[in-house]
């Protein structure tokens, strides 16, 4: 007869695999894949070391014949192999002294049809002092990271839903048909002394072609996207320093795929 204690302990042990204990996650960055083998799909934008880093497909299964890490000092290790679940956090494997990653390198496929996302999270621990220093801290992962709310109230592993922060602030929701289409959002008195202003799509992928903004000064900033903007992915768009108040938006976007999508229009000062 098999020991239930022994069946109880490698339950456990299995489990642990698939996240640390006690770990702070906070997301990264994503990326998205194909039906098709996606052999050349990077992603490098890391602003410290890290402790461990875990995967999460968000609306398909993925299937990966391996995923690289490649570290600052020039070696590389393939860190996953295998099906990622969606809706499961999958903690990756990191050497011991592996904490300074370049960027990682994909060689996945989405097993359903449409495009799969995956988000990439990563427990920073006491590296944060280093993300701080990062030539990029003021202008995306401050704006991203809330340590110091977590460190109140306990804080989530993904920013979800509306960004409800005192950096960024939702100014208005505009709703794309399938076609070419054009909406202003108006910022109103939120559009008073803005740093950046950001677009996200909430319920579906969004193909954008261009965002012009219109400031209190009579000028105008003309930003060319001309690609797809992924589903709950900030994109944002900082503004120059003489130009802060924002009187209105112009956005021309369709869904990507479906009748329509909804675009949140954001604002951070």
């Amino acid at each position: 007869m098999r020991n239930p204690r022994l069946l109880a302990l490698v339950a456990l042990l299995c489990a642990g695999a698939a996240a640390p204990a006690f770990a702070a996650w906070d997301r990264v960055g994503t990326v998205d894949f194909t039906r098709r083998d996606n052999t050349d799909v990077q992603y490098g934008n890391f602003g410290g070391p890290v402790e461990a880093l875990s995967l999460r497909a968000t609306n398909k299964d993925v299937t990966c014949r391996d995923v690289t890490a490649v570290f600052g000092n020039g070696n590389s290790r393939n860190v996953f192999h295998g099906q990622l679940p969606r809706g499961r956090d999958i903690t990756v494997d990191l050497p011991g002294n592996g904490r300074r990653i370049e960027r990682l390198e994909f060689n996945c496929r989405s097993d359903g049809r449409g495009a799969a996302h995956v988000d990439i999270a990563a427990d920073i621990g006491r590296y944060q002092a280093e993300w701080r220093r990062s030539p990029d801290w003021d202008r995306m992962w401050s704006r991203m990271f809330h340590w110091d709310d977590r460190n109140r109230n306990g804080g989530d592993r993904y920013i979800t839903g509306q960004l409800d922060t005192s950096n960024w602030i939702t100014v208005s929701s505009e709703r794309f048909d399938n076609r070419r289409d054009h909406e202003v959002a108006t910022p109103g008195r939120d559009g008073r002394g803005v740093d950046a202003i950001a677009l996200r799509p909430v319920d579906g992928d969004a193909r954008c072609d261009y965002v012009r903004i219109h400031f209190g000064n009579g000028s105008v900033q003309s930003v060319q996207l001309d690609r797809v903007l992924p589903r709950n992915r900030v994109t944002s768009i900082d503004l120059p320093g003489d130009r802060r108040n924002v009187t209105r938006v112009g956005i021309v976007c369709k869904p990507e795929r479906g009748p329509s999508v909804t675009m949140q229009v954001l604002a951070s000062r």
